[in-house]
Formats: C-alpha cells, structure tokens, sequence
C-alpha cells in the first residue's frame, strides 16, 4: 500500500541474483524478472508448488516495461547477472522465460547466441506463469494481451496523486497573486472591502487551478479511453477546458468573473493537466516509447509557454496592485 501511494518507490528494489522456488534442478525453466519489489513480489506469488529458478536482474528498481523501453532490461545485463551468479554451473543449458513486456528490450536472438540458451517470452501476466509452463511454455492468446481496463487505469491514481501534492502550495500562491486587487478602490489591505474583493478573485482561481490538477492525475486516466486527442497532453488539456469552463459558468451567480484572473487560471491549468496526463504515457497501452518522446518534444514547449504566460498575467496583476495602491 505504501508503494502504490508512491511512498518510498525510489527504493523499493530488491537483491538482484539467482533465488529459486521449490527444488529446482539443471532441467528446471529459469524465470527472469526485475529488480522492482513490486514485480518480484507479483511473481513470486505466483510460483505456486513450481520448481523454478528466478533471475533477478538489476533494472535500478524499475519494472519490467519501463526497464525495458529505458534500456536496463536487456540482453547485456541478463547475460552479465548470468556470468555474476552460479547459473552456468546449476542450471547450464536451461531455458530463459523473460516477460512478454521486455521485448521491446530484449534481442533474444542475441541473447541465445551468447548464452547457448533456449530464448522464449513468457505471458504477460505473472499470475498465467503456471500455465504457461504446464502447456509446455505454449501461449493462450489471453496470455499475449495487455489489458488497460478502469480497474487497471485507477491503480496508478494513487501514485500520481501523492506526486502532485507539491504542487498544492505553487497553486495557492499563483492564484492569490492572480487574485489580488488591483483597481485601488478597495481601500486598506485586509479590511472588509479589500478581503471580499480578493476573495472574489482567489476562490474561483483556486477552483480551477486545483480542479485542474485533480483532473489531470483522477480524471484522466478514468476517461482516458473516450477522450479527443491523439497526444496525452491534449487529452489533460481538454479535461481542464471543461473544468474550467464549469467553474466560470457556475461562479456567474457567486462570484463576479475577472477576465485577468480566469485567462490566467485557465493557461496555467491547461498545462498543469496536460503535463499530468502526459505522465500516464510510461503506464498505458496506448502509446509507444517513440510515440510517447514525440509527444514530450513537441507538447513541452507548448506547456511551458502556456504556464509561463498564465504566470506573468498573476506576476504582472500582482504588480499592478501595488503600482494602483491596491495593497496600500
């Protein structure tokens, strides 16, 4: 639980080395998997009463998928962990079973030529190890398919959310500054008439700024499959639209809208969503690794002109008040 709020995830890696389950012999099938406890943990679990032996590689703590687009799960650190443990001697001429998820990875033609061993892709799901070895190390087409269902997409909130929560006190700031009077008619700072006119300006920033957030690492992967957009980033980026249009149409009757305040609520959200959502990329089915850098090069830049002109319309709002007398 404290791994899926994101509490300790840098660290959450585990011996890499040989382990083994049940009573292995020279014969029995060698499962290779990552150093990730997370994933060591699922398969693990799964082994069942099976006589295996499990190499760990060293992924620097990182999964199966994204070791593997990052290049650390590869044929190179296999066969190096191979050479570093007593495989060769206890198991010489047994098959390796990698994860399906490493292919993209992994160059198992070079793999077998430098180790002398039967190379073969195992199941998707650590939970289909069983029968997949029972079969003869033959695949079901279920045991081939990533599924990225709701159930899937709502695992990773957590971890999202607890790496968004830094983002809180930056949000409260921009949208005070944002929300500070400008006009010079409010009088003194923090009497009545001052404090109800910043009010009017700092709720509703909020609300959209913090909705914007909320709606980027909640929203998001919830809706992910019946979003517009090809790019992630666009995806965040109509979600905080449609928030922060709500959040205008329904302050008409509480609060008087400021064009300043929502124009600079409403760049700062767009992307502060989208970059969020451009998180999910390494976790989703939808995209690939080439996919996904194409989107960072070229969203990037649009986000960060975006947050940066929201910032400078609070920056310059907050300067005017000063310059009017507003924080007289």
């Amino acid at each position: 639980m404290r791994l899926r709020f994101g509490v300790g995830r840098d660290k959450a890696a585990v011996e890499p080395g040989l382990y083994f389950a049940g009573e292995p012999d020279a014969g029995s099938p060698v499962l290779v998997t990552a150093n990730y406890r997370l994933t060591f943990d699922a398969v693990r679990k799964e082994l069942g009463n099976l006589s295996v032996w499990l190499l760990v590689i060293d992924t620097k703590g990182v999964n199966v998928w994204c070791s593997a687009g990052k290049g650390t799960f590869c044929a190179e650190e296999i066969g190096r962990r191979i050479a570093l443990t007593a495989l060769d001697r206890l198991a010489p001429q047994a098959t390796l079973v990698l994860p399906q998820l490493s292919a993209s990875g992994v160059d198992a033609r070079g793999l077998s030529a430098a180790t002398g061993r039967r190379v073969v892709f195992g199941p998707v799901y650590a939970r289909d190890i069983v029968e997949f070895l029972e079969s003869g190390m033959k695949k079901a087409p279920s045991m081939r398919k990533v599924r990225f269902a709701l159930r899937d997409r709502a695992v990773i909130i957590p971890v999202e959310l607890s790496h968004s929560w830094p983002l809180l006190p930056v949000i409260a700031v921009v949208a005070a500054c944002a929300a500070f009077p400008g006009n010079g008619t409010e009088g003194p700072m923090f009497s009545p008439l001052w404090t109800a006119s910043f009010g009017a300006r700092f709720i509703p920033a909020l609300v959209m700024l913090f909705g914007s957030l909320v709606m980027g690492t909640l929203a998001f992967p919830l809706l992910l499959p019946v979003l517009p957009g090809r790019f992630f980033s666009v995806k965040g980026c109509v979600l905080a639209v449609a928030w922060n249009a709500a959040v205008l149409f329904a302050a008409r009757g509480i609060f008087q809208v400021y064009p300043f305040v929502a124009i600079s609520s409403v760049l700062i959200g767009c992307a502060l969503s989208g970059y969020l959502a451009m998180n999910f990329t390494g976790a989703s089915t939808f995209t690939s690794q080439r996919g996904t850098e194409r989107e960072v090069s070229l969203s990037l830049p649009v986000m960060a002109a975006s947050a940066g002109a929201g910032a400078l319309l609070a920056i310059i709002r907050l300067l005017l008040a000063f310059v009017r007398g507003g924080a007289a």
